[in-house]
């Protein structure tokens, strides 16, 4: 036998002294990668997505105003910055906002800075900050069909729409004649041609003159369905429709309601959107006759508002403090191809944020001289955040105020969650490693 060459003689005596290889423990089954159930199989190919959110009602109560007012950031000398505060009372969702391509809200007030008058019990103004504050957070479009689109008049609400054209920010549900009040708006939204439709169930006042005048849209079932079927023949891929309609403070839809609204995504409509109630209502995912799936949110409560403002954790009831819950709704848009001729585009990535209007009203009862403090923020965020500074934080007094905190947050969000049920909440927002 020929002698081994130096190294592979230097190698066995090695192995010689290791004595007999250790038994190779087979990868846990958790640990190994999954395999495909079906290896050859074609699977369908991602093309395009686009990332939307929508929010509840927009409410120019008078200390809403005052609250933007008193935050908003001067120059030296003095003079207001260009979004009036406004963009400080929604400063908290900004990271929530990130990232989406279109954001959607039901603007209730008019803006109408030179025509109408100020702001007073049930009858709504905004300055145009309130617009631009919106439009730079992400709200792309918003309905104006609500109850309190006439507060102004006609002339108020003609100021509105030249407001909201010179922010950017389109309209659904309102415009010059009934038939473009009623038609679709279509938008391009990430690659996506969207069409935006609304329509409400009840104006307060009723001021719509005739189809060839400044007009809102009113809630007419067959119209809104053939209004659908024209977004989809003129190319529409996905039709978002917001319904001011419902019962105020009730967290439950009407029977009525869901039969409408299953119709209506059975007529074409991909996401509907609900508003007026003030309050949150259940979301719903909803097969349609045709193999979609359908997003229905009943109510999405209030965004900026001043309402229950007197409520207090822990002393009133729970249900109390519904009308500052709001709700951050968030969907995509993708469009998958099956095969060479064969392309679809689908609802994905749905879930639910609840929000809260914080506000400062019961401790301004105690010092009058205490400025106005509004602000929406995300309850998860919050919570994050108040849990984090509890780990350091050694002040007696500030200890108890932050685990306050924390409980109001944790609170709120299980109400919410049981309002608009649990199987579409997002997952709690998880901050970064601390610096």
């Amino acid at each position: 036998m020929l002698a081994p060459k130096p190294a592979l003689a230097v190698l066995a005596w090695l192995l010689a002294l290791a004595g007999p290889a250790p038994a190779v423990e087979p990868c846990p089954a958790a640990a190994r990668p999954p395999r495909a159930v079906a290896p050859g199989a074609p699977r369908p190919v991602l093309e395009a997505v686009a990332r939307f959110g929508a929010v509840g009602d927009v409410i120019s109560h008078g200390d809403v105003l005052r609250a933007a007012e008193q935050a908003a950031r001067r120059d030296p000398a003095g003079a207001g910055a260009d979004l009036g505060g406004f963009d400080v009372l929604l400063e908290g969702l900004r990271e929530e906002l990130a990232g989406l391509d279109l954001v959607f809200a039901n603007l209730e007030t008019p803006v109408a800075p030179r025509r109408g008058q100020k702001t007073r019990e049930w009858m709504f103004n905004a300055p145009p900050e309130l617009v631009r504050a919106l439009a730079a957070l992400g709200v792309r479009a918003v309905s104006l069909a609500n109850n309190h689109v006439y507060d102004q008049g006609r002339a108020g609400f003609e100021e509105t729409l030249q407001e909201l054209a010179r922010a950017g920010v389109s309209v659904a549900g309102a415009g010059p004649t009934c038939a473009l009040a009623q038609a679709a708006r279509t938008l391009e939204v990430g690659g996506f041609r969207v069409a935006f439709l609304s329509a409400s169930a009840l104006y307060n006042q009723r001021l719509n003159q005739g189809p060839r005048e400044l007009c809102a849209s009113e809630l007419d079932e067959a119209a809104l369905l053939r209004a659908v079927r024209t977004a989809r023949e003129g190319g529409a891929e996905l039709v978002v429709l917001s319904l001011h309609w419902g019962e105020e403070y009730r967290t439950a839809p009407r029977p009525e309601d869901v039969e409408l609204a299953h119709r209506l995504v059975d007529g074409g409509v991909d996401v509907l959107l609900g508003h007026h109630p003030h309050v949150l209502q259940p979301v719903e995912l909803y097969p349609a006759a045709d193999g979609r799936v359908g997003l229905i949110a009943f109510s999405l409560g209030n965004f900026l508002s001043n309402q229950a403002r007197f409520y207090t954790h822990g002393v009133n009831s729970p249900g109390a403090g519904n009308p500052r819950d709001g709700a951050l709704l968030r969907f995509a848009v993708v469009r998958r191809r099956y095969g060479p001729e064969l392309t679809r585009v689908e609802l994905a990535d749905v879930s639910v944020q609840p929000l809260w209007s914080e506000n400062n009203a019961l401790a301004r009862r105690r010092d009058a001289r205490a400025g106005v403090h509004i602000r929406v923020v995300a309850d998860d965020r919050e919570a994050a955040l108040a849990a984090r500074a509890l780990e350091t934080e050694a002040d007696p007094a500030r200890r108890v105020e932050l685990m306050r905190r924390l409980e109001l947050f944790e609170a709120r969000r299980l109400q919410a969650a049981s309002i608009l049920g649990g199987e579409l909440l997002r997952e709690p927002v998880v901050l970064p490693p601390a610096e």
